[in-house]
């Protein structure tokens, strides 16, 4: 197989170095295949077609050293992206999404030893900073610091990124230790600058566990509608996965501060249910349907349930008192009053080509949710 594609990319590759406009327009891409065929051809050292490999990877490099006088086209930025600050928001973003949670504290300086020191470390910006921090992290559970993997390693960060305030400070990136680590919620007792300072910090977590542990007893999630709240009480002993990962994105969607991405009710079901889906970046709802506890098959009114059997991110809530599904669907959390879920399904819908058809809201409805 891999003979194969090296002789193919090596055809692709040879027209490319001797067509008759040398410009390659999209160079980024193929220098992202020239990083693909080096790591292949380090992986398969002993493969027979290694020699090929190389070959290709050889020919594309002079390619694109042939076309180094040329820039790459520009980058395109969003507009929303265009500041500073927007620009940090984004970048903090897909750290949370890549399983980086930053804890972000805007004007607030916080205290620990020194791991690292500013003045000798700089970084872009403040996810870049929260990225080093975590970095270190890592350094030291390989035993890459001095002093294996028990040594200190970073847990806290802080980072000047305004250049008129900071002067001699701008962009250094502090990596510090703090024992205890304080939970998210309190991390601003650790600063000594009531809000006032120019730097900003954060704190890396190793895992979910030490963050999350204080929200283990909260056992009501309220969704908030521009309609008014809908409140549900957790069922843990029927769904006890799927109410640990809702606790988990409430949490993360309270430390956020930005809102569900993909919290919405898109169908409803006179006399049966409403449907929706709960969907936000860096939190997966989704749990196994099974192994779970047995489900109660006289399905109540007001129950929250993950939809088609499966679980999650789709769910519904009962409308009726039924036991048509049976121990089909898992259900997680029950809602005491219905009024606006009962308000909901006597909202406009869309037309329906077939009377058998499912029946979708005309205007989706979304939602955030918090803890308690």
């Amino acid at each position: 197989m891999i003979g194969v594609l090296s002789m193919m990319l090596m055809v692709v590759v040879h027209r490319k170095a001797n067509c008759q406009d040398p410009l390659v327009t999209n160079i980024s891409d193929l220098r992202g295949l020239l990083t693909t065929l080096q790591t292949w051809e380090a992986q398969h050292a002993d493969h027979p077609a290694q020699a090929g490999l190389r070959r290709v990877a050889t020919e594309l490099e002079t390619v694109l050293v042939a076309q180094s006088t040329s820039p790459p086209p520009p980058v395109a930025v969003p507009a929303a992206a265009s500041s500073t600050a927007e620009a940090e928001r984004a970048s903090l973003r897909s750290l949370a999404v890549g399983g980086t949670q930053c804890f972000v504290a805007q004007n607030a300086e916080f205290w620990g030893e020194p791991v690292v020191w500013g003045p000798d470390h700089h970084t872009h910006d403040a996810a870049e900073c929260c990225a080093a921090c975590r970095a270190h992290q890592l350094a030291a559970a390989r035993g890459g610091l001095d002093a294996g993997p028990n040594s200190t390693a970073c847990n806290t960060w802080v980072f000047c990124g305004d250049k008129d305030r900071c002067g001699p400070h701008y962009r250094e990136c502090w990596l510090k230790h703090q024992q205890p680590i304080p939970p998210p919620d309190v991390r601003a007792a650790s600063s000594g600058s009531n809000g006032k300072s120019m730097w900003t910090s954060g704190v890396v977590y190793d895992n979910d566990a030490v963050w999350i542990q204080q929200y283990d007893g909260r056992s009501t999630l309220t969704l908030h509608f521009e309609m008014g709240d809908v409140v549900v009480k957790l069922l843990p002993d029927l769904a006890p996965a799927s109410v640990r990962e809702l606790r988990r994105m409430a949490a993360l969607l309270a430390l956020e501060g930005t809102g569900c991405d993909g919290c919405k009710l898109y169908r409803s079901e006179v006399n049966f249910l409403v449907q929706g889906v709960i969907r936000h970046p860096g939190a997966y709802v989704a749990t196994p349907r099974r192994p779970n506890p047995p489900q109660k098959k006289m399905m109540e009114r007001g129950l929250a349930c993950w939809a088609g059997g499966m679980g999650g991110p789709d769910w519904f809530v009962n409308l009726i008192d039924q036991s048509g599904f049976g121990d089909d669907h898992l259900c997680w959390g029950k809602i005491d009053d219905m009024s606006l879920l009962d308000a909901i399904v006597k909202l406009p819908t869309k037309p329906k080509a077939k009377p058998n058809e499912m029946t979708f809201l005309a205007k989706e409805l979304r939602f955030n949710m918090t803890l308690s």
